[in-house]
């Protein structure tokens, strides 16, 4: 919803002014009215990745891995104060080793897990330590 979001704030099209301004205020709600805080477990200070209905509780499955779509999840979820900032100590930073290259270990090694958090979240350019 936040890329579209900023999707539809950059479109420049007159003719659909009105609809585009329809959907944003549209797509402001539904963000407004997304609570995460009914799939964080405080015990395991993570976000589900369900909620069962029939057993009225969380699934027993957590999204735990920086390097996954739970960072943009947990980044929004934090902003938006439905959980607390320490969860974000809880997400896996495990690294892999390759030869000379170290990687964070995601759930299926896709390039979706690793770049779909950069498509809205702010990356910043570090000057190297010396």
């Amino acid at each position: 919803m936040y890329t579209l979001k900023e999707f539809l704030k950059e479109i420049s099209n007159v003719e659909y002014k009105n609809r585009i301004n329809a959907m944003l205020l549209e797509i402001e709600k539904i963000i407004e009215e997304t609570d995460f805080s009914y799939l964080y477990s405080k015990e395991n200070r993570l976000l589900s990745i369900g909620y069962n209905v029939e057993e009225n509780e969380l699934t027993d499955t957590y999204y735990d891995l920086l390097a996954s779509e739970a960072r943009q999840a947990s980044l929004i979820a934090i902003a938006k104060k439905d959980i607390p900032s320490k969860h974000w100590n809880n997400l896996s930073r495990t690294l892999t080793k390759l030869g000379k290259y170290k990687g964070l270990i995601s759930w299926s090694g896709t390039a979706f897990e690793y770049l779909m958090p950069n498509i809205n979240i702010k990356r910043y350019n570090r000057k190297p330590f010396r």
